[in-house]
């Protein structure tokens, strides 16, 4: 899968910056010397005119400064990745006064370990060859979707982008609760990283839901079955769905996809 890209410029280089990075010179498709990088308004514009791909990677408050630093170094032989939060295509062109090859990327921090989702919509000025730079780097952090309709991006947002989060929560709590038992640190962190493994390979090599999967492993009047059905009198689904609606609602409230 080896690239044709000389260089790729990364501006802003915080933890998902570094995470792409770490990823794709993991991967092995890529080298370190193949990466520029800028955290400053000095580095921009400097490391956008060397760049034939730029990956935007900044927060969203500061999104339209950057965007100006480095609008004349933009040509539609230049690549444009951005994976800005709760910015679309619209913004990004609207910001520059032109359009130019751009693909917006929700990504998540799994890039680190190359097992981030990726999802992607491309504008129209995107060429051919620019596709397969982007599938050859979305590919090289783990596994890549290109989306027909960017109003997705707000559903992709609260699943993807920050499922993380969540199931490192829920690792969090076993963590604690494993060490309050009585359960030595090393030994509670080896059993809840395998178990999270476990079960996530179990989803991605079988064909069945992840309830089904569930209910499989419940025994009448068993443990697994005592702790579910505690969760469900206390409400822990509906919990966890009205939360998931509050960090969906964040990223439509704006009437940005």
């Amino acid at each position: 899968m080896r690239k044709k890209i000389s260089k790729i410029a990364i501006i802003g280089f915080g933890n998902i910056g570094k995470a792409i990075f770490s990823g794709l010179v993991a991967s092995g498709n890529f080298n370190k010397g193949d990466f520029l990088f800028s955290n400053s308004k000095d580095s921009n514009i400097s490391v956008a005119e060397e760049a034939d791909v730029i990956i935007l990677a900044v927060r969203p408050e500061i999104f339209t400064d950057v965007i100006k630093d480095i609008k004349k170094c933009l040509t539609k032989e230049k690549l444009l990745i951005s994976v800005v939060a709760r910015t679309s295509i619209a913004d990004i062109q609207y910001h520059l006064g032109f359009n130019c090859p751009t693909v917006r990327v929700m990504p998540n921090i799994c890039a680190f370990v190359g097992e981030s989702m990726s999802c992607w919509v491309k504008s129209n000025e995107v060429s051919t060859l620019q596709v397969r730079q982007t599938k050859t780097i979305l590919q090289s952090i783990g596994e890549e979707v290109m989306l027909n309709d960017e109003k997705l991006f707000s559903a992709v947002t609260v699943v993807s982008g920050s499922g993380p989060a969540y199931f490192l929560l829920l690792a969090e709590l076993f963590y604690d609760f494993s060490r309050d038992i009585g359960l030595e640190s090393e030994l509670s962190m080896k059993l809840i990283r395998q178990t999270f493994l476990g079960v996530a390979k179990m989803l991605s090599k079988s064909n069945k839901s992840a309830r089904v999967l569930r209910d499989e492993i419940v025994s009448k009047g068993g443990t697994t079955e005592v702790v579910l059905d505690f969760l469900n009198r206390e409400k822990f689904g509906k919990i966890f769905l009205r939360a998931l609606e509050v960090g969906y609602k964040k990223n439509t409230s704006k009437n940005k996809s």
